[in-house]
């Protein structure tokens, strides 16, 4: 007897395709699962955060968009003079004074300044966070991606491994039943001892396909615990999915406008670019508005003089229009210039890359895509015909009839 049994991944194929949807009712859902992911898993977790404190340097860029700095100084201590003066009188005389201060100076001073114009590096600063905070945002995007993805698979692998392991157990039961079968045929002289040896064949086959089975199965659930922090119990066999595009052209323009990878190349094209410009305008004059006020308090007490005042108040304000220009900085400030030059070349190569990467990795899933939907076809006839095969065998041995191997002659394994 001859049993052909069909290639695992077919009848795993097979099996998905004609499982009962009423299972799903209590069972957990792909969204579930991808939701519990998002929550708690730490690289997701870590993205954010980055995102979070990249979302910091467009504020920080707005520092001189017509908004001062203001600086405050507070002074206070003590002062010792000791002088002594000679002055050369008209008569020829010398008058000598000499006096000794002990000063308490207290001193406050508070100094805004307004930055008018720098060149153009205020407006391409902000262009420059705008674009980094974008190029990060999509990276997180890509870093969801990724993971949830992953947290998707283990959710199908736990499926595909906990189907094929029920099927391995059966395929196994199937055995042993015709096993049985067989021997009582060999008692009744129905059958060969080469039917029961192929048979015990297939058993042992069976039983090894079902310990592998297990095995991926444990694996599979350690994949899910790894990202989703918890291992599965019931899971969906039909979670509901987008509709796919009609073709493969449509795929690609959907790539080429979502795609995360492409989006963090476009910002960094634009965030190069706008540093460009602020290093630029570091090579420009500055124009800003200083306005200063200081208050002096002084407490003198003299000595050996009375012609000095004591107790003194003095406050100063100033109000000025500031032109500032670099004269010469050694070269550093025109080698920046050209230093960020290089890194938009760079950026923009790095664009044309992840487009032709995105069009070659969507090209070959949706090949894979195909291959999938025929390998299932394939799979689900192979099913079928195997259990009618089987059927056919069975029904042969309940019969009596004999069987191929009956009438063959046997041949020793080599």
């Amino acid at each position: 007897m001859a049993i052909n049994k069909p290639g695992l991944s077919a009848i795993m194929l097979a099996v998905m395709l004609i499982a009962a949807p009423g299972r799903d009712a209590a069972a957990q859902t792909l969204s579930e699962t991808v939701a519990t992911t998002y929550q708690s898993h730490p690289t997701i977790a870590a993205a954010l955060d980055e995102l979070r404190a990249d979302d910091e340097k467009l504020a920080q860029a707005y520092q001189y968009w017509w908004r001062p700095e203001v600086s405050g100084t507070l002074e206070y201590g003590q002062e010792h003079i000791d002088s002594d003066t000679d002055e050369q009188l008209a008569s020829g005389g010398v008058a000598i004074s000499d006096y000794t201060e002990e000063d308490i100076v207290q001193q406050a001073e508070v100094t805004a300044t307004l930055y008018l114009w720098r060149g153009g590096q205020t407006s391409a600063a902000i262009d420059n966070a705008r674009a980094t905070v974008e190029a990060q945002e999509a990276t997180f995007e890509s870093t969801v991606q990724s993971t949830l993805s992953k947290a998707a698979q283990a959710n199908a692998n736990v499926v595909l491994q906990a189907a094929t392991l029920n099927l391995a157990y059966e395929h196994e039961t199937d055995l042993r039943a015709i096993k049985d079968t067989v021997g009582d045929l060999l008692h009744a002289r129905q059958a060969t001892t080469v039917d029961v040896a192929q048979v015990e064949l297939a058993v042992i086959e069976a039983q090894s396909t079902r310990a592998d089975a297990l095995g991926e199965l444990e694996a599979a659930r350690s994949s899910f615990n790894a990202s989703t922090r918890s291992y599965p119990t019931e899971l969906q066999h039909w979670p509901p999915l987008p509709a796919l595009p009609d073709t493969l052209d449509q795929a690609l323009e959907i790539a080429r406008v979502e795609s995360p990878n492409i989006r963090v190349a476009q910002a960094e094209v634009l965030a190069n670019e706008a540093a460009v410009r602020e290093d630029e305008g570091a090579l420009l004059p500055t124009l800003s508005v200083v306005g200063d006020y200081t208050l002096e308090i002084d407490h003198a007490r003299f000595q050996h003089s009375t012609d000095r005042a004591e107790y003194s108040r003095t406050g100063t304000a100033s109000l000025m229009l500031e032109l500032s220009i670099q004269l010469y900085t050694g070269g550093s400030g025109y080698s920046a210039v050209r230093e960020s030059k290089r890194l938009v070349s760079q950026s923009r190569n790095k664009l044309v890359a992840a487009e032709r990467t995105v069009t070659d990795n969507v090209t070959a899933v949706w090949q894979r895509l195909e291959a999938a939907e025929r390998q299932i076809e394939i799979g689900h006839a192979q099913w079928s015909a195997a259990a009618d095969a089987l059927s056919g065998q069975e029904k042969q041995f309940e019969q009596g009839l004999p069987t191929a191997a009956s009438h063959s002659h046997p041949r020793e394994p080599s």
